[in-house]
C-alpha cells in the first residue's frame, strides 16, 4: 500500500515520539495532521507541514472533528505516570474514543505500545506473541495492556487495528533514554540507578518512525509487531555514559533484569536502521561535555 493520497492523523506529536513520527510521515502523505491541546502551538506545527487540529482524547467530539477524511490515524500519544485516574483516562478512555471515531470514519489504526505488557520479567525471552501481564499493579502498565485489549475487540467490528510495541526509545533529544538520562548523571552526585548486568532493549526514536511506515505500507489488519533495534547491555550503554559523567558509581542494591525481546518480526517487513546504536553513543556522550 502506498501513502501517497492518504491523510494522517497523529496523536502525541508534542511527545518524544510523535513529532518524529509526523515529520517521517509528511513526503509520504497527502495530508499529515498533529491532535494538539494547546492552540497557541498552531504556528509551531504549521511552519513544518503539519496540520495543527485542537483535539483530546477525553473529547470525543474533538476526535470526531479531527478525524474527518483521514484514512489512517498513528497513535504515539499516552500517559505514562503513576496516577491511576489519568492513566484510565487517557490510556483506556482516550483509546474508546479514538477507536470510536476511527471506526465512524473508516480509519485505519496503528497504535503505539510497550513492551512494558509483558510486565517488567527479570528474564526470558519476549516474542510478540508471549502473555501479556494483565495482572500488573502499575497504572501505565495496566492501561497500556487494556488499550490492546480494547482494540483488539474494535477489530472485532471491522477496525483495521496494528500494533508497533517498543521497547526503551532513546534519541539525542527530548528523551528519557538518551538526553535526559545525560542530565540526570550531570546532576547527580553519585548514579544509582544503572545495573551493569542489565539489559536494554534500545530502539532509536527515529527508527520507530521508519517502522511506522513500513507497518502502514506493508502490514496486514491484526500485525503486532515489536519495536526493538537490540538488546544491548548495560556495559554497552549507560555504563559508558557513566564513566562520560566522571561522576561516582554504586550498584543499585536489585537483581539484574535480563530478559530479551525478539527483533525479527519487524525486519519481515524490510526494516533497516537508520539511527545506529553507535552513531547514538557517539552522540550521548558527546553531550557531556556540554553544561547542564
Amino acid at each position: 500500500m502506498e501513502l501517497s493520497g492518504k491523510r494522517i492523523l497523529v496523536t502525541g506529536v508534542t511527545g518524544t515520539l510523535g513529532l518524529r513520527v509526523a515529520k517521517r510521515l509528511l513526503p509520504e502523505a497527502l495530508e499529515v495532521r498533529g491532535l494538539i491541546r494547546n492552540a497557541e502551538r498552531f504556528t509551531e506545527f504549521e511552519s513544518i507541514g503539519i496540520t495543527p487540529v485542537l483535539g483530546d482524547l477525553t473529547d470525543q467530539t474533538s476526535l470526531e472533528k479531527a478525524m474527518d477524511q483521514m484514512d489512517w490515524v498513528v497513535h504515539c500519544a499516552a500517559y505514562l505516570g503513576d496516577d491511576e485516574n489519568l492513566a484510565h483516562q487517557s490510556n483506556v478512555e482516550g483509546v474508546i474514543h479514538l477507536a470510536t471515531a476511527a471506526l465512524d470514519a473508516g480509519a485505519r489504526v496503528l497504535h503505539i505500545s510497550t513492551t512494558s505488557v509483558y510486565g517488567e520479567p527479570a528474564d526470558g525471552h519476549m516474542k510478540e506473541s508471549s502473555p501479556l501481564a494483565v495482572d500488573h499493579p502499575a497504572p501505565y502498565i495496566q492501561t497500556k495492556i487494556r488499550s490492546e485489549q480494547i482494540l483488539n475487540e474494535y477489530a472485532t467490528r471491522g477496525l483495521d487495528v496494528r500494533i508497533l510495541r517498543p521497547g526503551a526509545i532513546c534519541a539525542e533529544h527530548d528523551s528519557h533514554w538518551g538526553d535526559r538520562q545525560v542530565r540526570r548523571m550531570q546532576e547527580a552526585d553519585t548514579v544509582t540507578w544503572v545495573h551493569p548486568d542489565d539489559l536494554v532493549n534500545w530502539v532509536h526514536a527515529e527508527n520507530i518512525a521508519e517502522m511506522v511506515v513500513l507497518v502502514l505500507t506493508r502490514g496486514q489488519p491484526g500485525d503486532v509487531y515489536h519495536a526493538v533495534d537490540a538488546n544491548i547491555p548495560e556495559t554497552d550503554f549507560r555504563m559508558r555514559m557513566i564513566e562520560a559523567s566522571g561522576k561516582p558509581y554504586q550498584v543499585p542494591n536489585r537483581a539484574a533484569e535480563r530478559p530479551t525481546y525478539a527483533t525479527d518480526k519487524i525486519r519481515t517487513l524490510g526494516y533497516r536502521s537508520v539511527r545506529s546504536f553507535e552513531e547514538t553513543m557517539v552522540r550521548l556522550v558527546y553531550l557531556f561535555q556540554s553544561p547542564v
